[in-house]
């Protein structure tokens, strides 16, 4: 029994009960055949009766335990319960306060027996209090199952959060950074250099978050994006908005703006959709720079190799307003397009009600103009599946009104109509113009064949109708330069926008989108098409991608890409053989040849060899990049090399923040994120996070938490001597933009199996040894009088219990190894105990 008591612990460290269930299988499991005498240690009659209450309790002492809760078998979360006997002192009964089973969704006020006690009183047995609820404690996977009565329970029991539980988090200085850049050297020798660096301020008061966002490009200069103010509206579950924001998108066209906002936040409601915001696809034939802008501000910017790419990590400035995106080649070129940004069909449950208030002066990078404008949307669920939805916006040159449906078709997908009607004063001498767009959005997922359809948006306006953008445009005479010129003289007369994506099981996917703008007055079209299927053959992949974007005046551009990878796993790590083939059609075809994959023991390091050909000019090229995702930040480096130039290009990512505990870097700074805390567990791993470990004090930055939903943070000490988490699993609940504590308990010493001799004979089988210590750490005594502990870093007392009586009681001292870190992962001692 002793080895495989410690093989067990060294295969899971933290589980002295499982250890002590090990013990005490034969007296749970076949009790007949049992003998307690075996276990005398002073009289076996006494002994069977203190035993008998272990063996009647599965093998648990009253106590605080680590429990998987589920209420009406839904996961509720990882909870320290209390439990005590009961009465008949045949079970253990959890304890919860009347404010805990409100969170579980119990309708307290309504339960005669609940509604007059305090939030604080603890409860024992439920069925006391809410006739035909029950529990259900299984101590081998520590679950604890609660079963309550569906007429006790809230409606929106099994989705709902309550807001008491929304954690705004620690009061904390944030900073997200990005920067990018190149260094070419071209063969008539004249050096360029090229630079972004895009920065993202903030500071957290409680449920107030400030904002701020610049960026600085070597082609743009500096451009502050944002700064605002923010708090939710919990009650009304809403965000408020103070200062440079963006208004709505679901009905008018988005509008950046400095003033105030208050609209409905669904990401606090249960089941609401989250953000759009759209994938972009495309094709470089070169080691290309890709920059995003979107209302004239840049707001992403990197470094792709040759072939298809794709961006699907923008954080969206504003929804409802298209991206511009230019590709830069190697040698200087550009290809150029639109990314439409379209949301699917307005719908909301019935009942629910959607608003948006928006108010103040009109901003845009690329217009001087300054008007005050207000907008005002309104969105609400009706019965059998429709919604009614509309909105207002004005200005004093401008004014437009909304009115739309959306309808539930059930098999046949999701429909929303609208017409917008408005009217605007260019200034011109000729008053108002006035004109109406309808439009109409479609989605449908058919389940059969896994197809998502979505007809993002049908758009037909009138010759007189102009959007507030348009209209702000002709008033001041705003020309836009470059390829987009068109679009001051010229107003939209249709917009079509259509995604499909197709899962093909086990072989890959299929996508396809297409973007198509019409004008008035004007022959052409704004066109930009992009088809695309990935799949694989046993482990060997490929995928074919086809791109058009079309201008009105210029010329058509066509590409298309082929790729091929083959594991190399026989021969090295994670590693792949690619074979790329793009080619503008029309034009040139260029071949690369290389070799992609990860390194180091956590895949953390991705890097990416090529060499390119072109047999019309019969030129060549090279490139070399790797990516290293390091707790503190993300770095990455690239090299390229052709007949005509020479370039290096690298970029760094990452954060800082500053909370009540000190200074932790971060790999990054998304909207939401976790603080953990274990103090003195240096280099512990955090789970579903690649290169994430806590630092030197035992903190680390968890990235990407969702707002309002149960977030899981799990370390893992495997492999690390010394150190020892007894409850290494954590649910934190934020609110947006939260920076919220994970505090874990660390335990930083020895581990230990001590064996408790008392006089001649082991310490009696059940007997709780605590540590005297501020920890309160106990454990069970197994059969040979065996205990397992942990984060014992010093000369320590034992206090040992088996009953009341003096001679029932003992003190022991444990003395652990000088080096914990290079002791063994689980330090044996004998210990006499008087």
């Amino acid at each position: 029994m002793t080895s495989i008591t410690l093989t067990l612990l060294r295969r899971f460290p933290h589980a002295p009960l499982f250890i002590f269930l090990l013990f005490a299988a034969p007296a749970l499991f076949a009790s007949e055949e049992f003998n307690l005498n075996a276990l005398e240690f002073n009289s076996p009659l006494e002994n069977t009766a203190k035993l008998t209450q272990f063996i009647h309790n599965n093998a648990l002492m009253p106590g605080r335990y680590l429990t998987a809760v589920y209420v009406n078998n839904e996961y509720y979360g990882q909870l320290n319960v209390q439990y005590d006997l009961s009465a008949d002192k045949q079970a253990l009964v959890p304890q919860f306060t009347r404010a805990e089973l409100h969170t579980f969704g119990v309708k307290v006020e309504a339960v005669p027996a609940l509604k007059k006690m305090a939030d604080t009183q603890v409860l024992g047995d439920l069925a006391g209090y809410i006739p035909d609820a029950r529990y259900e404690f299984q101590p081998d996977s520590q679950r604890l199952d609660i079963r309550i009565p569906q007429v006790a329970l809230d409606q929106h029991a099994r989705d709902y959060i309550d807001p008491s539980q929304w954690d705004d988090g620690l009061p904390a200085l944030l900073l997200n950074y990005y920067y990018s850049g190149a260094r070419e050297h071209h063969a008539q020798g004249d050096d360029t250099e090229n630079h972004y660096l895009d920065l993202n301020a903030g500071l957290n008061v409680g449920a107030w978050r400030l904002r701020h966002a610049s960026g600085h490009s070597s082609d743009e200069g500096t451009q502050s994006r944002y700064t605002y103010l923010q708090r939710d509206i919990k009650p009304w579950r809403s965000q408020l908005v103070l200062g440079e924001t963006n208004t709505a998108g679901e009905v008018f066209d988005s509008l950046p703006l400095t003033g105030l906002k208050l609209e409905t936040d669904t990401d606090m409601l249960p089941f609401s959709e989250q953000g759009f915001a759209p994938s972009i696809h495309g094709i470089a034939q070169s080691d290309a720079k890709v920059t995003v802008k979107q209302n004239g501000y840049v707001i992403y910017q990197t470094y792709v190799a040759p072939g298809p790419f794709e961006i699907n990590d923008l954080n969206q400035v504003a929804s409802g307003s298209d991206l511009d995106v230019t590709v830069t080649e190697a040698d200087g070129s550009e290809h150029r397009f639109i990314q439409a940004s379209a949301s699917v069909p307005i719908m909301q449950r019935q009942g629910a009600l959607k608003y948006s208030l928006a108010g103040g002066r009109y901003r845009s990078e690329d217009n001087d103009a300054t008007p005050d404008v207000a907008q005002a949307t309104l969105i609400y669920g009706l019965p059998y599946g429709v919604t009614l939805y509309g909105g207002a916006q004005g200005a004093a040159f401008y004014h437009a009104a909304a009115l739309g449906l959306g309808i539930d078709l059930h098999s046949l997908g999701s429909l929303s109509l609208d017409a917008t009607a408005a009217a605007s004063d260019l200034d011109d001498g000729n008053g108002d113009y006035r004109g109406t767009a309808y439009r109409t959005q479609y989605a449908k997922n058919l389940g059969a064949t896994q197809t998502t359809l979505t007809l993002a948006s049908y758009r037909y306006a009138t010759a007189g109708f102009y959007t507030f953008e348009e209209a702000t445009d002709r008033r001041t005479g705003y020309a836009e330069e470059g390829i987009y010129a068109y679009r001051d003289s010229n107003t939209r007369r249709s917009r079509l926008q259509l995604t499909i994506n197709q899962p093909l099981g086990k072989w890959g996917s299929l996508y396809a989108s297409g973007y198509q703008q019409d004008y008035w007055d004007m022959e052409g079209h704004e066109r930009n098409i992009s088809l695309g299927v990935n799949s694989s053959v046993e482990q060997v992949r490929y995928s074919l991608n086809y791109t058009q974007t079309q201008t009105p005046g210029e010329a058509v551009d066509k590409q298309i890409a082929f790729t091929l990878s083959v594991p190399l796993d026989k021969w090295l790590h994670n590693a792949w053989a690619n074979y790329n083939l793009n080619r503008t059609l029309g034009g040139k075809a260029t071949h690369q040849l290389g070799i992609s994959g990860t390194a180091l023991a956590d895949d953390n390091l991705n890097y990416n060899l090529q060499q390119s050909v072109t047999p019309d000019d019969g030129s060549t090229s090279s490139s070399a990049t790797a990516t290293y995702r390091g707790s503190r930040g993300v770095a990455s480096l690239g090299y390229n090399t052709s007949p005509d130039n020479r370039q290096v290009n690298y970029s760094l990512q990452g954060g800082l923040v500053v909370h009540p505990y000190g200074v932790t870097l971060a790999q990054s700074l998304p909207e939401t994120v976790a603080l953990v805390r274990a103090p003195g567990a240096a280099g512990v791993k955090v789970e579903s996070n690649m290169g994430l470990y806590t630092d030197r004090r035992g903190y680390a930055v968890v990235p990407n938490l969702t707002g309002y939903r149960k977030n899981r943070i799990a370390l893992n000490t495997q492999g690390q001597h010394g150190i020892d988490i007894p409850e290494p699993v954590q649910t934190v609940i934020p609110s947006k933009g939260a920076v919220v504590l994970a505090d874990f308990d660390t335990r930083i010493g020895s581990r230990m199996l001590v064996a408790l001799r008392y006089g001649s004979k082991p310490v009696p089988f059940g007997a709780i040894a605590a540590v005297s210590t501020t920890t309160g750490q106990t454990g069970i005594v197994g059969e040979d009088g065996e205990v397992y502990l942990s984060g014992i870093n010093h000369r320590t007392a034992l206090r040992v219990k088996w009953g009341d009586e003096a001679n029932e009681q003992c003190r022991a001292i444990l003395t652990p190894p000088a080096d914990v870190k290079g002791s063994a992962a689980v330090v044996r001692q004998t210990a006499t105990c008087r």
